[in-house]
């Protein structure tokens, strides 16, 4: 029963995770389709999608089950309403989209500080909105350069690479980013298991790897995505903007599916028989002393 159990809260969370992605991938497209009654130009339409994303990516995976949806929603509302507003106000798209961006980065900053003092500085800073603060400063500057539907939407291969990078780069840290997200799920709300999983860490070369592989690999995954996304961007015309933002998502399910397939199926399992190993052995311990006792 517990088997089963198990199975299906990792099926829930593999859905959900496949559901978070394509949101990510199709949410910028269905927002511009959907806006086509508006009138409004393709990149502002594009760019009320990728202000969406950006709140989405702030308030958290839907798969953590913490998503933070008033504070998402905050940030949806205040972007959009400058970016619609500036524009009705014949600010132009590009004053109008960094104008927008500005704003964003200010709310990102404002949480970050938030977070920070709250508590003494004991809640740590939210990884992800440090990731989409970045992406905001980038596209401030992207913004600024070219008012072409293709550039705008080709600022999300920009993101994909300043994520592949971040989540690369920890990949040789004491914490992977895969390691804090995968955590949880190999504890299974467990205090023990969590603190046999740090054990396994801190012992085992091979269980460290595993996860600074799947953590590299995941990097390489988004940079290699961000290359072929470019690349099919800039193979339609400035009209067909649609059309490019929902076939250059395709890649990135293709990658993605790859990756969680190969890493879910033949990489990660081993990491979890290491750590099986870890808490059997740390439960013959204690037997061991109340056999002597």
């Amino acid at each position: 029963m517990d088997g089963m159990l198990e199975k299906r809260k990792r099926a829930g969370w593999l859905a959900l995770t496949v559901a978070n992605a394509a949101i990510d991938l199709f949410l910028p497209t269905v927002v511009f389709a959907l806006l086509a009654p508006t009138g409004l130009p393709a990149v502002i339409r594009l760019s009320v999608g990728g202000t969406l994303l950006a709140a989405k990516a702030i308030g958290g995976g839907l798969q953590t089950g913490g998503f933070r949806w008033r504070f998402a929603g905050t940030v949806t509302a205040v972007s959009t309403a400058v970016l619609v507003g500036c524009h009705l106000g014949g600010l132009g798209d590009t004053p109008s989209m960094v104008a927008s961006t500005v704003v964003a980065g200010l709310i990102i900053v404002g949480d970050l500080l938030r977070t920070r003092l709250r508590g003494s500085g004991t809640h740590p800073i939210d990884r992800f909105a440090v990731l989409v603060l970045a992406e905001v400063v980038a596209g401030i500057v992207l913004t600024s350069i070219s008012g072409d539907a293709r550039f705008v939407l080709a600022r999300s291969s920009l993101y994909l690479a300043v994520a592949g990078i971040v989540i690369l780069a920890t990949a040789w840290t004491a914490h992977p980013f895969m390691r804090d997200a995968l955590k949880p799920i190999a504890a299974k709300g467990d205090p023990l298991r969590a603190e046999g999983f740090d054990r396994t860490w801190s012992k085992s070369a091979r269980f460290r790897m595993i996860y600074r592989f799947v953590t590299a690999t995941l990097g390489l995954v988004l940079l290699a995505d961000a290359a072929l996304r470019v690349v099919v961007i800039y193979s339609y015309s400035a009209d067909q903007a649609g059309e490019s933002s929902l076939v250059s998502g395709l890649p990135l399910i293709v990658l993605v599916g790859l990756w969680l397939f190969i890493n879910r199926t033949f990489v990660v399992p081993r990491a979890l028989r290491i750590l099986e190993v870890e808490m059997a052995q740390a439960q013959r311990i204690p037997d061991a002393e109340l056999s002597a006792g």
